[in-house]
C-alpha cells in the first residue's frame, strides 16, 4: 500500500481539471434522470458517507480532495470499500483523459476483481450505458447488490417498451427483490413483454401478493391503448389456464373492481367465457373476430354478451 493513501500520488496532475463545467452538468443531468441519485450516491449513502455526496461531482480540486478525505479518513468503512470508491473516481478521470489509471490503481492497491467489475458496472449505469453496465452487473462472480435500484432504473429507462435489458438482468441474476416498488416495476415489464410469463410469475408468490400481481396483469392489458397488439394480449390473457381462485379474481376485477370502468372490460369477460366454453361461441371463428376487433378498436363487441 506504498503511498496509496496520498491524494497526489493517486490522482496525479489535475491540470486541466477533469471535472469541467460541461462534464459536471452532464453528471447532474444523469443524476436527475436516475431517480434523483447516481449509483455512486447510493454507494456513499450505504457506507454512511452521505457528506461525501454533496462533493460529487467535484467542482474543483479542493472539492475532490474533500471528497477523497471523507472516504479515506472514515473509520467505519472497510478498506476495500474505500479503494472501490477511489477506483470509481479514477474511472471518471480515465474517461476524460483516455487513460487507464483506474486499472493501474486497482492492480497496485489489491482491489479484488469482483469490486472492480461491480464498480465499473455502476459507473456505466451512471453514464447511462446500460447494455455495457449489464455485462458487468450480471457477472457470475458478483453477489447481487442494489438490485431494486438497478431493476427500477432499467425498467424506467427502457425505450419504446423494450424491457429486454431489465428482464435479462433479472433472469440472469435471479435476485431477491426487497421493495414492492421494484417488484411492481419488474412485473409491469414482464406483463408488457409476455402475458404468460407474467402470469407464471404471479403464481410464484403467496396468495395476497399473487392476487395483487394477477389483478395488475389484468389492468395492464386493459389500460393499453386499443391496437392489434392489445387485442392479442387480451386473447392471451383470457386463454390462460386459471385455477378456481384466479377465475374468481378475474371476474371480481372486471365486474366489481378497478377494471370495471376500463374500456374493454366487458369484451374481456366475454372473451373468457368464449375461451372456457361458458357461451356457445367457442368454435365460431367469426365471433372471435368480432370480439377481438371490438377490443382492438375500443368500440366493443358488447352486443354479443
Amino acid at each position: 500500500m506504498n503511498n496509496l493513501s496520498q491524494f497526489d500520488h493517486i490522482f496525479g496532475s489535475l491540470e486541466p481539471f477533469p471535472y469541467n463545467r460541461v462534464f459536471v452538468q452532464q453528471l447532474e443531468v444523469c443524476r436527475r434522470s436516475l431517480e434523483g441519485s447516481l449509483f455512486i450516491d447510493r454507494v456513499l449513502r450505504a457506507l454512511n458517507l452521505s457528506k461525501a455526496v454533496s462533493h460529487y461531482p467535484p467542482k474543483n480540486e479542493a472539492s475532490l480532495r474533500q471528497l477523497y478525505n471523507y472516504v479515506y479518513d472514515s473509520q467505519d468503512v472497510a478498506l476495500h470499500h474505500k479503494l472501490a470508491i477511489i477506483y470509481y473516481l479514477l474511472l471518471d478521470l480515465d474517461d476524460r483523459r483516455g487513460d487507464s489509471q483506474a486499472q493501474s490503481y486497482a492492480e497496485h492497491s489489491g482491489l479484488p476483481p469482483r469490486y472492480q467489475i461491480f464498480m465499473k458496472g455502476l459507473w456505466y449505469m451512471d453514464a447511462q450505458k446500460f447494455d455495457i453496465a449489464l455485462e458487468h452487473l450480471a457477472h457470475p462472480s458478483l453477489q447481487p447488490d442494489f438490485v431494486d435500484d438497478i431493476l427500477t432504473v432499467l425498467v424506467r429507462q427502457a425505450k419504446h417498451s423494450d424491457f429486454s435489458l431489465a428482464l435479462a438482468y433479472y433472469h440472469t441474476v435471479q435476485p431477491v427483490i426487497q421493495s414492492s416498488s421494484a417488484l411492481e416495476h419488474l412485473f409491469d415489464a414482464l406483463a408488457q413483454s409476455s402475458v404468460p410469463d407474467a402470469f407464471q410469475f404471479s403464481r410464484s408468490h403467496a396468495d395476497v401478493m399473487r392476487r395483487q400481481l394477477f389483478q395488475r396483469l389484468i389492468l395492464s392489458v386493459l389500460k393499453a391503448s386499443p391496437s392489434s397488439a392489445s387485442a392479442e394480449r387480451a386473447f392471451e390473457l383470457t386463454s390462460l389456464p386459471f385455477d378456481a381462485q384466479e377465475e374468481q379474481w378475474f371476474r371480481e376485477c372486471l365486474e366489481q373492481g378497478e377494471g370495471k370502468r376500463l374500456p374493454g372490460a366487458k369484451d374481456t369477460l366475454l372473451m373468457r367465457k368464449i375461451a372456457t366454453g361458458q357461451v356457445g361461441y367457442g368454435s365460431d371463428a367469426g365471433t372471435w373476430a368480432v370480439v377481438l376487433e371490438g377490443f382492438k378498436t375500443g368500440s366493443g363487441g358488447r352486443s354479443l354478451a
